[in-house]
């Protein structure tokens, strides 16, 4: 399904129908910037007094958590406990989501956490920047989502806004060791894998589908935590409390809009958020740091924008 279809209501005008499903899931697609690409700060308050092993598990075990009492608390208020729409929970989906959480999210955090040991916030960036591209090849094999000059194109001019904006960073980072570089690649390999698989899984509901994804994934984070690093017994209140709310926010809820986005509008959609929260996190700290605007900034919004418009864009039909 291309980013803006729904079914509606058949005497609604399919120029309004189409509008109305572009404008929602852009809405949705902002909305997932907006939380990944502020997640920063929630990070730096918690790996204070937490390793990042075990803040990541937090997170995603909390965020396991607060998504089961949803949908405890909705099966209680709908009278079911299985996925609504009449979609039956079966073991194909959660393998599927289970396969998800584990290699395609839980692996690539610790790789990233790793790889910021040794290699620079900018090269990073530019790193996981691939996975829009991997998403595009791997979403033309296996999926409707094929590969045309268009959407490469947009693909390229969205690397090339966030090649301007983090390009400023490597004169003050520097760059970073082969290993740390390496896994960070990979990671956004593994970030696509999970684009795509996410959209061939079988549908049931994403309440349901982010919890699989994510409670698998905890449960793999937690068993590399207790083997590589010791139980954090001294964290602050404000880690703590940091790790909870990454759980909820950029976690759980996003997770659900994720999944759900990515069932509407397709993998290829969704990983422009690799090229867009940076930039959001970039203006963050102008408005609320203090940091001086660069030009770098302002040709990169621009860059970005066009390249996801580009790559989105639909023939018009009669």
């Amino acid at each position: 399904m291309e980013a803006g279809e729904q079914t509606s209501d058949v005497s609604t005008p399919a120029s309004s129908r189409r509008l109305t499903g572009h404008g929602l899931s852009w809405a949705a697609l902002i909305l997932l910037v907006v939380i990944w690409g502020s997640t920063f700060a929630g990070l730096r308050v918690g790996v204070e007094t937490i390793s990042p092993a075990w803040l990541v598990t937090g997170r995603m075990l909390s965020g396991a958590f607060f998504l089961a009492v949803w949908l405890v608390i909705k099966g209680a208020l709908d009278g079911r406990t299985r996925a609504h729409e009449g979609v039956k929970v079966t073991a194909k989906a959660i393998g599927w989501f289970a396969f998800i959480g584990v290699f395609a999210t839980a692996i690539p955090f610790v790789m990233y956490a790793h790889a910021a040991e040794s290699t620079g916030s900018a090269v990073m960036a530019i790193c996981n920047g691939g996975t829009p591209f991997a998403t595009v090849l791997l979403a033309h094999f296996l999926t409707s989502e094929k590969l045309t000059l268009r959407r490469m194109i947009g693909v390229l001019m969205g690397f090339a806004g966030l090649v301007v904006l983090v390009l400023p960073e490597f004169g003050i980072e520097g760059g970073g060791s082969l290993v740390g570089i390496l896994l960070a690649i990979f990671g956004a390999w593994l970030y696509a894998v999970g684009n795509v698989a996410t959209r061939m899984a079988p549908r049931i509901e994403p309440a349901m589908s982010s919890l699989i994804l994510i409670g698998s994934g905890g449960i793999v984070t937690l068993i590399f935590a207790l083997a590589t690093e010791p139980f954090p017994t001294h964290a602050s209140g404000a880690s703590i409390t940091a790790m909870i709310v990454l759980g909820l926010l950029p976690t759980a809820f996003a997770m659900f809009v994720y999944v759900w986005l990515i069932q509407r509008a397709g993998p290829v959609f969704v990983s422009f958020t690799t090229y867009m929260s940076p930039l959001w996190a970039t203006g963050l700290g102008v408005l609320f740091l203090g940091e001086p605007l660069h030009w770098s900034m302002v040709g990169a919004l621009g860059l970005i924008l066009a390249g996801v418009a580009v790559a989105n864009a639909r023939r018009r039909t009669s």
